[in-house]
């Protein structure tokens, strides 16, 4: 394995702090969303549940670059951009959960550079599928 190793890392250390992330809101749920037998969901909270529901797929998907990039026919270079793109793309949920723990300030950075990274490496893997070849005998 020549271009996924990173991706294996991140994946698995999304997944970990992920994991941690949802026992820390699932264990705190009752004190900090529920009043007077009503359901609340603050802002800050808010933002903390997306940075674990978005983070845990991107992580997934890191995976499944890492386990793939070697794989496809990409050229040396695009098999560079790919999982350096799938990597980038955990922006988005740690922009996330960094703005629910600043207190959802108003003026924090935007997070769409995960966006970003994501879609280039779902179109590179694409492509990269797209190129494969099916005629070929199973070993």
């Amino acid at each position: 394995m020549k271009y996924g190793k990173l991706n294996l890392i991140a994946g698995a250390a999304g997944i970990l702090v992920g994991g941690i992330g949802g026992l820390a809101l699932g264990v705190t749920f009752d004190k900090y969303s529920v009043k007077d037998g009503h359901r609340l969901l603050r802002v800050v909270r808010f933002y903390l549940c997306e940075g674990h529901s978005h983070g845990m797929p991107i992580a997934l998907f890191n995976f499944i670059v890492g386990f793939l990039i070697d794989r496809l026919p990409l050229s040396p270079s695009w098999r560079r951009v790919c999982p350096v793109a799938a990597v980038v793309g955990l922006v988005l949920p740690i922009g996330l959960a960094l703005k629910g723990a600043s207190g959802a300030a108003e003026n924090f950075p935007p997070v769409g550079l995960g966006i970003a990274g994501m879609r280039t490496a779902a179109v590179l893997l694409l492509v990269g599928a797209v190129g494969l070849r099916t005629d070929l005998e199973p070993r």
